[in-house]
């Protein structure tokens, strides 16, 4: 069977890797996020410079650093065992021989898992494991929860036995790592869940394709939404803070639109905790499909002084805020 040490040797690149305009140190410098470097049990992970540093000798690519990063600027690459999997196969954690901890999966991924393959099983042997501390179990009822609001049933089995040998060879998993052989079943395609580029398992898109007709109501923690109040003064603040682009302000001549995509929300609530007027709040249940959609609507008027274009905060304004600036002044 394959062995953790093993595992290790074949999957060399699956260190995490970090994209750092989406990092929520870069985007609110003010508030250092860190969550990252305080859950590593390996001290593989530092904060240097404001972002954080892998030290490649030191990591085990277990994915706990990934799974609590708020804004996902934080991933693993190499998910390539879910492309062949099929009912009744095992996820195995590093422990029992795989190459990442299976409670670090996030919902949208463990979902995406079932919904392909009704039948799973996730082997976690968390008996005197260093990460046992670091983790729950919190990821897979957020899945679940999902899963019945679509009414998706599923054989899903968690496997506690440390001792436990699953259906997964050596043989079996050298075919799927250097795509040899037969493939094992499903073969979920590439082009829908896997960015190309770096091999990262997109789940949340992957998803959403197979909620567009659903119209089922659903409790944050996969996807996100989000109500805004009349207070919003479209600011901006939303779409400059926001790592992962969810939050857009779309402007003509005559009117602006605050725009907001669940697919790209991560959830890190950023947009809730600074905007400026607390305009942001997070439903606790919202309908499917809500892709992208107009939060807030404002009108745009020219400036009687310098004709520019501006928002329109209050009834009957007439000069931006510049302009009112110097006529207060003078």
């Amino acid at each position: 069977m394959l062995l953790g040490g093993l595992s290790q040797i074949l999957f060399p690149d699956n260190l995490p890797f970090l994209n750092e305009s989406m990092c929520l140190n870069r985007r609110n410098r003010f508030e250092p996020c860190g969550l990252c470097g305080s859950i590593c049990v390996f001290d593989a992970l530092k904060i240097s410079a404001g972002l954080p540093f892998v030290d490649g000798k030191k990591c085990t690519a277990c994915g706990l650093c990934a799974s609590v990063c708020p804004s996902e600027a934080l991933r693993l690459r190499d998910y390539k065992i879910f492309r062949d999997l099929t009912a009744n196969d095992t996820v195995k954690c590093l422990k029992a021989g795989g190459n990442f901890c299976v409670k670090s999966l996030s919902p949208a991924l463990i979902s995406a898992i079932v919904i392909v393959n009704r039948g799973i099983n996730f082997v976690m042997p968390c008996k005197n494991c260093e990460l046992s501390e670091k983790v729950s179990e919190k990821n897979f009822e957020t899945a679940f929860t999902f899963l019945d609001s679509l009414n998706v049933s599923h054989d899903v089995k968690i496997i506690r036995d440390e001792n436990f040998e699953g259906e997964y060879s050596r043989r079996d998993m050298l075919a799927i790592i250097f795509a040899r052989g037969k493939s094992k079943g499903n073969n979920i395609l590439e082009d829908v869940i896997f960015h190309n580029k770096n091999n990262i398992f997109l789940a949340r898109e992957f998803l959403s394709d197979r909620l567009k007709d659903s119209h089922a109501e659903i409790s944050p923690g996969v996807f996100y939404d989000f109500s805004v109040s009349e207070s919003c003064d479209s600011c901006g603040m939303c779409g400059a803070l926001c790592p992962s682009g969810a939050w857009s302000h779309k402007k003509s001549e005559v009117k602006a639109e605050l725009t907001f995509n669940a697919v790209s929300c991560s959830g890190c609530m950023l947009c809730v905790r600074k905007c400026p007027v607390k305009a942001i709040t997070l439903r606790e249940k919202f309908s499917w499909p809500i892709e992208s959609t107009v939060k807030a609507e404002f009108q745009r008027v020219r400036c009687r002084h310098c004709g520019k274009w501006f928002t329109v905060n209050e009834p009957e304004q007439e000069l931006c805020a510049s302009c009112s600036g110097k006529k207060l002044q003078g």
